[in-house]
């Protein structure tokens, strides 16, 4: 998949591109639905699928008290989409220069830079300077350049509107099972693996790895059942996820680590895709190493025994 940093700084003129457009946070159900459509016609008109999205929220700049927490970081957000077949990612820095283009002079961008065919919104799309334009004026405006603008109505899912707004909401204290439903993926934590205090695998005799914290919302506290992808890999492995401050060993220290089943190789400085399917137990202090010990040797079996009964996508034999 290709990334491009600035569009406005692009060298050449990309053509025969059909392109969905939107800030894409959480690559949602909903976003899933509309970026689907680019990719399919891509593939239909023989062209390239191109998401154009930021690199930042565009609050950030135009309100930076009221810019949310992201759902997801820039590295998270482009593996999703690679994985659902996008071609081009342009990855635009939402800055001063480009908040103040004129609807007209991003249409134009659209046309000339992006080589826009067809272009996909959602209903609430706003664009131009100050936010001032919809989808009716980009359907126009689209009119005039010979690029056809599709409006991608409104997804629900049991009488909810999905938006990233709301998946947001349900997040920091959500049942993962909701949660993983309304993103329509599992919920992804990508981060490099980074030294922490060692003390699973000295103390306890489960090595973990220790993946580096990030600016955006994580999910509950808790003991996690998940699939590990890790960089220079092509295929899932499994593992046992702890979200929270570590009472038992690291009390107040908020970490995310992930127990590999079978694995046991250092991975310190690659980046691994960690992606939770089920909640397992909350997490608690317990009252000595010993029995820590025996609750995580029993939620490790545990997930070991519902994996192999029900297999989540494609993974190596380490089940």
């Amino acid at each position: 998949m290709r990334i491009i940093k600035n569009i406005l700084e692009l060298e050449e003129n990309l053509s025969n591109t059909y392109v969905a457009i939107g800030t894409f946070d959480g690559v949602h159900y909903g976003h899933q639905k509309l970026i689907s459509q680019a990719v399919e016609k891509a593939k239909e008109k023989n062209g390239t699928s191109v998401v154009f999205t930021f690199s930042s929220h565009p609050l950030e700049l135009i309100n930076k008290h009221r810019a949310p927490k992201s759902i997801n970081t820039i590295e998270e957000k482009l593996y999703l989409l690679e994985n659902l077949g996008v071609d081009c990612v342009i990855l635009q820095p939402f800055s001063q220069e480009f908040a103040d283009l004129t609807a007209e002079e991003f249409a134009d961008i659209l046309k000339t830079k992006v080589g826009a065919s067809e272009i996909f919104v959602g209903f609430n799309f706003s664009f131009g300077e100050g936010g001032k334009s919809d989808t009716g004026d980009l359907i126009k405006l689209g009119e005039e350049r010979k690029i056809l603008v599709h409006e991608i109505p409104a997804v629900y899912l049991d009488g909810q509107l999905i938006s990233s707004t709301f998946t947001r909401s349900q997040i920091p204290e959500g049942d993962i099972n909701c949660i993983n439903r309304y993103l329509g993926h599992y919920f992804v934590i990508m981060g490099e693996v980074v030294h922490g205090k060692k003390l699973a695998g000295e103390i306890l005799g489960f090595p973990t790895a220790n993946i580096k914290l990030a600016k955006r919302i994580y999910p509950k506290t808790g003991i996690y059942g998940a699939r590990v992808k890790i960089q220079g890999e092509d295929f899932y492995r499994y593992g046992v996820v702890n979200i929270g401050v570590n009472p038992t060993l690291k009390p107040g220290e908020k970490s995310v680590e992930v127990n590999i089943l079978n694995f046991d190789k250092l991975i310190y400085g690659k980046t691994v895709a960690v992606e939770l399917i089920q909640y397992l137990r909350e997490e608690k202090k317990f009252s000595s190493i010993d029995t820590l010990k025996a609750q995580i040797s029993n939620d490790v079996e545990r997930w070991r025994e519902i994996v192999s009964e029900k297999v989540y996508g494609n993974s190596s034999e380490n089940r």
